[in-house]
């Protein structure tokens, strides 16, 4: 099976490369869809899988403080650059696997998990 060169070949962790990912929540219904579930003001996020940023961006305007990790550092790198400085504040960025999450040290009220499985 050859890769998909609109899906970024050779980038793990990262399920939509290049922009597409913006189109396909264009409409910004997944986060709209958190929302209407849960509080994310004041709240302890974890981002799993954080990609390119496109839940990352949402939660930092919102909660407290975002944990947010992807096992590929371009994405990783993609998605901080998209945060506007007072929403950097906001948020930890690491490279590393969920399996590699250090969870006894940390605490989180709520995790985000989109497009990771």
């Amino acid at each position: 099976m050859s890769p998909d060169p609109e899906l970024g070949a050779g980038r793990v962790g990262s399920s939509l490369q290049g922009g597409r990912a913006k189109r396909r929540d264009r409409d910004q219904i997944e986060p709209e869809a958190i929302a209407a579930v849960a509080r994310l003001d004041g709240k302890r996020v974890l981002d799993v899988g954080c990609g390119t940023g496109r839940l990352t961006a949402f939660a930092a305007r919102h909660a407290r403080s975002v944990y947010a990790f992807d096992p590929s550092e371009d994405s990783v790198a993609e998605a901080e650059a998209a945060l506007s400085a007072e929403e950097r504040e906001r948020v930890r960025f690491a490279v590393h696997s969920a399996e590699a999450l250090d969870v006894p040290r940390r605490r989180f009220d709520l995790a985000l998990c989109g497009w990771s499985l």
